[in-house]
């Protein structure tokens, strides 16, 4: 039986999501935010960390916002977020060591940490308050904000010597200040003269095994307790009182955490909270919210009485009145990304994959659907390492998965059919039997066939013909080679298929013949220049354009096949390496030299999106000579400079990227012409006077001449149209903004043989 899981969140309060149509330039997070790990409470506002950013919940109106590196924040990954009522803010650490401090609606970033020299690993860990400054938990030792300055003012390395120790956590009785670290617990006289001096910090050395791991503290209602890590690998909470100790709850096999809120301790171990008042009475036990299952990371407790917990299963968890909400933005059930397939107004995305050396990473069956706004994810508990969705073409409806491992799984509206297998189909397992029949890529013909790469076995091609008969392929001779990857089929009818891992290219003509593989044009193609050199055999990523030529991502940049169809032909078929400007005056280079090529996308305007394994994404124009952007997580909201696929919607121009860190997409400014002036559409429109944006054209025919005017029919502004879309930036001839008032937008086709007019107003 296959066990299927299926997510739609529904927020029964007011959620504020991105407009549904976005400008031209503007950026979206498609996060997910179900994986909480902190909540942090103020009057008026919660706040709950979820990986990549922000779940925001106002309180006053119920709304609910996402905030991400697309809207403020500095970084991703989130490890620890703290209000300070006194000082009215919050304090948001990441893993890497960067800090933000939200303070009156506005961002201030202090990257010193990050910028350090420390070496090792400078996660912020935790944060306490004293006063006017903030006290962070660092991998490396204490680093002390001053809140007042926005600067960081002191840091204290608590190992013998002077050398640096990973604190997890600290507390603070209004006299000393106690940090948990991985080799004890560690107190000092915060009035001391020199809390930098190691010497100063004394270990308790009366606690049981003094010198181990200390994982959480809190300071409630006069006494300290504290998280220790036991000999047998397991959770213990202690009670301390001034040179005594005694255990607090009983042992427990999931780290326990500790949170202070509003009179109450809260003991959190994953699938139990304790929630303790003072004098150590205990209140009550939360197990369950509900729904299938508990994973808490996080707790707090607000003047209300109302419970809010950070989940790792469900975001953030509301308890109001003995009832349980989860007030989570919609979103993909995880960051993992594999995979993007953008379809016109909807997209797929694959959370599955491999390893460096093609192995199993055996993730779960997870995959994500965005469509017109709404997300829905889907889980299949019985299936692994989903790498590709796709639509059937007779069908949106019905989807078809590709596993590195369980074949291909069908789905149709949301249900499981069935699994296409060793059991019925062609499809085979390396290991006879087993589960692992890996498909390596997936393309439907114009045909309505579906071609897949099946890796490592004797026939490493079939096709599912559109009557449903299975047939394979028996290339394996042919490709000699253990891995069949991506795979395309070009305008030509060629199959493409990429040898990843050294082995270049594998290209194939069936002659439309599936029956009878005798008459098969087959070639396997090391990548050469023009003198027959090796350029390189390591493959990453292929498309092909709107001109019909093939694009390659190498190991060491990109390369272009001109005249692919000649490719049986051809003796000496090589490839093209695009000659570009250097950096250095009029030096020439090769476009990406040496960038290893992750992805390759084309826009309705034949650019080309290149997404690198260290150095962000690329948009170059249609021959690749010149570069447009150049996004990296330093200069955009990009989640990471290693990017793992790239998707254009075609009706919207919208691209996403999938990084390491999760998906963001940017509002391209090119879309899929099309054959008629039926849907043409101005965005926005009207355009008010708050609105500094372009103003966006689309549904026109390709090369469209776009002219508009005033209502005196005054020419203000002239353009062609990149694939389907043209681009105004509101501005006439003399680059100033248009005055309010109605403007008519004329648009004919390249030859004139098609026209439209259509209305926009600006208002100031």
């Amino acid at each position: 039986m296959h066990r299927l899981f299926t997510i739609t969140i529904l927020v029964l309060l007011c959620w504020k999501p991105a407009s549904g149509s976005v400008p031209v330039g503007a950026w979206r997070d498609h996060l997910s935010y179900r994986r909480a790990t902190h909540v942090a409470v103020s009057q008026d506002v919660v706040y709950c960390s979820a990986g990549g950013g922000l779940i925001v919940f106002r309180k006053r109106d119920n709304s609910l916002e996402k905030l991400s590196k697309v809207n403020g924040l500095s970084d991703v990954d989130i490890s620890s977020i703290k209000w300070s009522e006194e000082n009215q803010l919050l304090i948001i650490g990441y893993a890497n060591g960067n800090l933000d401090i939200l303070r009156n609606n506005k961002i201030i970033n202090l990257s010193d940490i990050l910028r350090s020299t420390v070496p090792g690993t400078k996660s912020v860990n935790n944060i306490i308050f004293v006063g006017q400054k903030a006290y962070l938990s660092c991998n490396f030792g204490v680093v002390v904000v001053n809140l007042e300055r926005n600067e960081i003012s002191e840091t204290y390395f608590l190992g013998e010597g002077g050398q640096g120790l990973a604190v997890n956590d600290m507390a603070f009785d209004g006299t000393n200040l106690y940090a948990a670290t991985s080799s004890g617990l560690y107190m000092a006289d915060i009035n001391a003269s020199n809390l930098m001096d190691f010497s100063n910090w004394t270990r308790l050395d009366f606690l049981p095994d003094p010198g181990s791991l200390f994982l959480s503290l809190a300071w409630f209602d006069h006494r300290l307790y504290a998280v220790q890590m036991t000999t047998s690998g397991n959770y213990a909470s202690l009670m301390i009182e001034e040179d005594s100790w005694s255990y607090f709850t009983e042992s427990s096999g999931n780290p326990v955490r500790l949170n202070t809120s509003r009179k109450h301790l809260s003991v959190i171990k994953e699938s139990v909270t304790e929630i303790y008042s003072e004098g150590t009475v205990l209140v009550e036990k939360i197990d369950d919210y509900g729904l299938w299952a508990v994973a808490m990371r996080g707790v707090q407790i607000d003047d209300d009485s109302n419970v809010w917990i950070a989940d790792r299963i469900h975001g953030l968890v509301r308890r109001a009145s003995g009832i349980f909400d989860v007030l989570t933005p919609p979103g993909p059930y995880s960051n993992r990304i594999f995979s993007i397939s953008a379809y016109p107004k909807r997209t797929y995305f694959a959370a599955g994959g491999y390893n460096t050396a093609h192995g199993n990473l055996w993730l779960n069956g997870e995959y994500s659907i965005l469509k017109e706004g709404s997300w829905t994810s889907r889980l299949n508990y019985d299936v692994s390492d989903v790498v590709y969705v796709k639509e059937h073409p007779d069908d949106p409806a019905t989807h078809l998965l590709a596993t590195w491992g369980y074949g291909i799984a069908e789905y149709r509206d949301g249900e499981f059919i069935t699994l296409f297998n060793e059991s019925n189909s062609s499809l085979r397992s390396i290991i006879p039997g087993g589960n692992h029949i890996r498909i390596g890529g997936m393309a439907f013909d114009d045909q309505k066939n579906m071609w897949v790469t099946n890796s490592g076995v004797p026939e490493p091609v079939s096709v599912r013909k559109a009557n449903g008969e299975w047939v394979s392929f028996p290339y394996g001779g042919l490709i000699d080679h253990s891995h069949t990857g991506k795979l395309i089929i070009s305008e030509a009818g060629h199959k493409w298929v990429l040898l990843p891992r050294g082995g270049g290219l594998f290209i194939f003509d069936n002659n439309r013949s599936m029956d009878n593989s005798s008459g098969d044009l087959t070639r396997k193609l090391s990548i050469t220049d023009e003198d027959n050199d090796l350029i390189s055999n390591d493959v990453f990523s292929i498309a092909e354009d709107r001109n019909g030529f093939i694009w390659v991502g190498l190991i060491n940049g990109v390369v272009v096949y001109y005249n692919p169809a000649r490719v049986f032909t051809e003796e000496n078929f090589h490839a093209h390496r695009v000659v570009v400007s250097g950096l250095k005056g009029d030096e020439l280079g090769y476009l990406l030299n040496n960038e290893t090529v992750t992805s390759i996308a084309v826009d309705g305007a034949d650019r080309k999106w290149f997404g690198t394994e260290k150095s962000g994404v690329f948009l170059v124009s249609s021959d690749g000579k010149q570069q447009i952007h150049h996004f990296t997580r330093q200069n955009s909201p990009l989640l990471s400079n290693t990017i793992t696929d790239i998707s254009v919607d075609p009706a919207t121009g919208e691209v996403f990227f999938g990084t390491t860190a999760g998906v963001v997409s940017f509002r391209g400014g090119a879309t899929s012409p099309s054959p008629a002036f039926d849907e043409v559409y101005v965005f926005p429109n009207p355009v008010r006077e708050n609105y500094q944006g372009p103003v966006s054209v689309t549904g026109l025919v390709e090369d469209s001449v776009v002219k508009i005017t005033d209502i005196s029919g005054n020419l203000v502004y002239e353009t062609v149209s990149l694939g389907g879309q043209a681009i105004w930036d509101g501005r006439n001839f003399r680059g100033r903004r248009v005055q309010t008032g109605v403007y008519l937008v004329f648009i004919s086709s390249p030859d004139g043989s098609q026209t439209h007019v259509t209305k926009l107003m600006f208002i100031h």
